[in-house]
């Protein structure tokens, strides 16, 4: 789907200044997941946006950096927004509550966009994927890893390598991302209900000898 243009009397245009940064963010992760990064173009970021290419520049010095702030400003602050919602309760009711969370923000149009480009196409940018790794995954990790550890030290959860479970939990709600979403006829894959995976995962997870009734 082509970019929108927009003329100068349209209303986006006699913005704000403050309200254009944020706008062009946002802007800026559609066209990131519908064209990546090496396809990315400022023209239709600014096109997205409502501003002129001239205006990006006031706010980013490239596309590069522009995708560095789209880190920081959306990704992480969800990131952390998750971990919120995760305080409190048992490390099962916690893990049940990250599975949901995760699942609705890749249930959202243009998540699976996001994931193929983190997976298939960051790699060829070394500094933007370090940075990447460095400010959303690692960190995800951690509040994944931590609550798997306290079940694993509670008795909630039977013994395993913590990141092997982070990795196989990730897994699954990252391909699902990817398959429901695929435009390729006989590739999209029948979309599992988030219970179903919880209860896979919280079954996966339980102490050796249970009989996992409870």
């Amino acid at each position: 789907m082509s970019a929108p243009s927009y003329s100068p009397q349209d209303a986006r245009w006699r913005r704000l200044p403050e309200e254009r940064p944020h706008q062009i963010l946002e802007a800026a992760i559609a066209e990131f997941g519908e064209h990546g990064i090496g396809g990315a173009r400022l023209e239709r970021i600014a096109s997205r946006a409502g501003v002129s290419k001239g205006t990006i520049y006031l706010y980013f010095a490239s596309k590069e950096d522009l995708f560095r702030e789209v880190v920081r400003q959306v990704v992480v602050p969800r990131m952390r927004e998750t971990e919120r919602k995760l305080e409190g309760g048992t490390p099962r009711e916690q893990l049940e509550r990250y599975i949901r969370i995760q699942w609705a923000h890749f249930e959202h149009p243009g998540a699976g966009a996001w994931v193929r480009l983190v997976l298939t196409e960051l790699h060829r940018y070394p500094d933007l994927a370090a940075f990447y790794h460095a400010e959303a995954i690692s960190k995800s990790n951690e509040v994944l890893g931590a609550i798997l550890r306290r079940g694993m030290a509670s008795g909630d959860f039977r013994k395993m390598d913590p990141l092997a479970a982070v990795s196989m939990i990730k897994a699954i709600a990252l391909m699902h991302a990817l398959w429901s979403q695929s435009p390729v006829p006989g590739v999209r894959a029948r979309r599992t209900g988030v219970d179903t995976i919880v209860d896979f995962v919280l079954h996966a997870l339980r102490p050796d000898g249970e009989d996992g009734s409870r």
